[in-house]
């Protein structure tokens, strides 16, 4: 048995595979996820719909190492006296623009009163400090004016109310108490709306435009010098003369600076049905079920022995769920290192790939 596949032979300097779960220590993948990969193809094929596909990934780096960033985190409060003051392009926070206007040197500064603080911007700091004025002054006309006036308007609402349960429905004194309570249900409305309408008049830049955000230094995890062997295979025609047509359209894999070189972009027949025993020298994300069955296994002289490796529950494919979020599909596979492979089928998903010069590859379709 055959199948066609594409196959990409492909070069970093370095990348992070980030994994979702990490923070502080932005770990790392020791090779491209499903998504990752599926996600970069969709990309270069300009897709915006799934278009399904089967992946195989392995490959090898040199090295890993260590960076550290300086990690910018936006509170959910305004406070005066730490982290970094700044104004916000966007109020709505629909993006994270924003220009720094002041930092805090110590926590106990304060931006409105500039003790203690480096200024970057000092009109937008004086922006920032008459904001903070009116801020008060508008919360005190609250306090002062709006929340009694608002108090008594309910007080009469809530008498009337009771008076208007103790009437016979039918009564015109019943219909003269409702009307006289949808009267003052109207002057709340009228009063909060006059008083909100002011806020905003008074607030003609938003007080949301000033954020505080604080700084700390985290790292993430680097591979250097990486080389991938990628092959792809979807059972759509069309997706297949895509992904051919436009493989050398991949810029990157991981983060957006992640750059990849190309190094060849190719269609392959592979072939299964295989009894004889095949090795692989490369480190390699297989089906965890082929290890189990032993179709996947190491070697030690004359002996074989279950595979070992680092198990994983690797995302593939999304879908959107009712709530707009991303709902991956898993697949468990065991990230292994110079396999063997034998007595598999083109029912164990896996393939060999023989090249010109007589080498081949072991292909794990997941």
């Amino acid at each position: 048995m055959s199948k066609d596949a594409i196959r990409f032979i492909l070069h970093q300097s370095s990348a992070n595979y980030r994994k979702p779960e990490t923070y502080e220590n932005k770990m790392t993948y020791p090779l491209p996820p499903f998504s990752t990969v599926i996600g970069a193809i969709h990309k270069a094929c300009g897709y915006t719909s799934t278009h399904k596909m089967d992946v195989s990934i392995q490959g090898r780096y040199a090295s890993m190492g260590r960076r550290l960033y300086r990690d910018l985190n936006f509170m959910n409060s305004t406070f005066d006296d730490r982290g970094i003051l700044v104004k916000m392009t966007n109020e709505s926070m629909l993006s994270t623009a924003f220009v720094k206007v002041a930092e805090a040197k110590k926590q106990g500064s304060s931006f409105e009163k500039s003790e203690d603080i480096k200024v970057i911007d000092q009109a937008l700091l004086k922006e920032y400090q008459k904001l903070k004025v009116l801020g008060r002054e508008i919360q005190q006309m609250k306090n002062e004016r709006l929340k009694p006036e608002l108090e008594r308007l309910k007080a009469e609402k809530k008498k009337l109310s009771g008076r208007k349960k103790q009437l016979d429905k039918r009564s015109v004194e019943y219909e003269a108490v409702r009307r006289e309570e949808e009267e003052i249900q109207d002057k709340i409305r009228k009063t909060e709306r006059e008083f909100s309408e002011y806020e905003q008049n008074a607030f003609s830049i938003p007080y949301s435009r000033f954020r505080v955000v604080t700084a700390s230094v985290k790292q993430y995890e680097i591979l250097y010098d990486i080389d991938l062997i990628i092959h792809v295979t979807s059972d759509d025609r069309q997706t297949m003369e895509d992904i051919f047509h436009n493989g050398y359209n991949m810029t990157a894999l991981g983060r957006s600076e992640d750059f990849v070189t190309i190094e060849s972009v190719d269609r392959v027949t592979l072939s299964t049905g295989y009894e004889e025993e095949l090795s692989c020298d490369c480190s390699a994300y297989v089906d965890i079920t082929n290890v189990r069955k032993e179709k996947i296994f190491t070697r030690d002289r004359d002996q074989r022995f279950p595979a070992i490796g680092t198990k994983y529950a690797m995302p593939k494919l999304y879908a959107i769920n009712e709530n707009g979020q991303r709902e991956f599909e898993l697949k468990n596979v065991l990230y292994v290192s110079r396999f063997h492979a034998a007595d598999f089928t083109q029912e164990d998903g896996i393939y060999v790939d023989y090249r010109e010069d007589g080498s081949y590859y072991i292909v794990n379709f997941v």
